[in-house]
């Protein structure tokens, strides 16, 4: 029966990370070197609602702890273990909300999006 269980974490098939976490190491992966100021903005975006740059420094310092995210001069930038773990959570989430479709292109994606919003209202 143990076989059946799935581990999560360092050497499973997705690091486990807050939603927070998830949305700063996107950003960074997205947009290169990013200040607090950058990172809280793009956020944003994706939230739909303001947040502030010293709400992300609990996310930030864990990023750091585990060294998936570097800073230098007040600069943020991801390194390679963050993108790997990155990926696991990233490629789960993309399943989670296509819902077993297999329609991962974009333009599916955000219809299903769109249609998750609308279902929710």
């Amino acid at each position: 029966m143990d076989d059946d269980i799935v581990t999560l974490g360092k050497r499973g098939i997705a690091a486990d990370m807050t939603v927070v976490e998830f949305l700063v190491g996107m950003a960074l992966t997205r947009g290169g070197a990013m200040s607090p100021r950058d990172l809280a903005h793009a956020v944003s975006a994706w939230l739909g609602k303001p947040v502030r740059s010293a709400a992300l420094g609990p996310a930030l310092t864990a990023l750091r702890a585990r060294g998936w995210v570097h800073c230098a001069a007040g600069t943020y930038t991801i390194g390679e273990e963050g993108i790997e773990a990155l990926r696991g959570f990233y490629a789960a989430m993309v399943r989670m909300l296509d819902a077993g479709r297999r329609l991962l292109d974009v333009a599916v994606f955000l219809s299903l999006i769109k249609e998750f919003e609308r279902n929710e209202l």
